[in-house]
């Protein structure tokens, strides 16, 4: 199901899981008895395709890799970035406020900093993501929203109207992510020498930086390409 979740967007979960049993006694109800639940689940639909079908074997595979190898040597915190964002899909009930929550802790396992967090992951999403200076502009203030979203909600603040914007476009917010959680987890099964862990940890501003350095460290993470932005949100 993970595999399925990064392969493409939509709401994709467990259905109704039913325990089957023969009735040993006979209490007025006997024979065959059928009893199962399922956690309702709100969101869009999830289309299996062609190009899904194509992706989802490797996207399995490599995984699969990571489960059995540990995360130690991988890029940021990727087990904690992966399982909270499978929260996204999972947690009851479902809400866009506590998938914007989910999606926020997972971009800060993957690209977190210790200081000037809100300004940090922005910039380092929009440095990755975006293929041109106006696309890095629009995701870094986009990003920017996105996260003071997560600290009104944290702190209880009165939601403004950029506010339910962004509520309403978490799913932009969630496909930013896959991209990222896509690449992480390629680069962690099949890594190299100098984007290792401490490249990451004390060089990644410096390289994001330098046009040159950052496109070839994009190159590495198979970032290359533009990204498929569905709207904006403006104040």
């Amino acid at each position: 199901m993970g595999a399925c979740r990064l392969a493409a967007a939509g709401s994709i979960t467990i259905g109704p899981m039913w325990v089957v049993r023969a009735g040993r006694y006979n209490f007025g109800i006997s024979g065959i008895t059928w009893a199962g639940v399922s956690i309702p689940s709100l969101g869009s639909q999830y289309l299996w395709s062609e190009q899904v079908a194509a992706a989802y074997p490797r996207i399995y595979r490599e995984l699969a890799e990571l489960e059995k190898r540990g995360y130690s040597a991988s890029p940021g915190n990727l087990d904690i970035a992966l399982r909270t964002f499978m929260a996204t899909y999972d947690r009851w009930p479902s809400g866009q406020d506590s998938q914007l929550l989910d999606s926020i802790t997972a971009l800060e396992a993957l690209l977190g900093t210790e200081t000037e967090i809100a300004f940090k992951l922005a910039f380092r999403v929009a440095a990755l993501l975006a293929p041109n200076d106006k696309e890095r502009g629009r995701l870094f203030k986009l990003m920017k929203d996105f996260y003071d979203t997560r600290s009104k909600l944290v702190h209880g603040a009165r939601l403004r109207g950029k506010h339910q914007r962004c509520l309403r476009q978490v799913d932009e917010l969630r496909s930013l992510i896959r991209m990222l959680l896509r690449s992480f987890v390629k680069f962690a099964v099949n890594p190299q020498e100098k984007y290792n862990k401490a490249f990451f940890n004390e060089c990644l501003d410096v390289a994001l930086v330098d046009a040159t350095e950052r496109e070839n460290l994009r190159t590495a993470l198979g970032l290359l390409g533009s990204i498929q932005p569905s709207h904006q949100i403006a104040k």
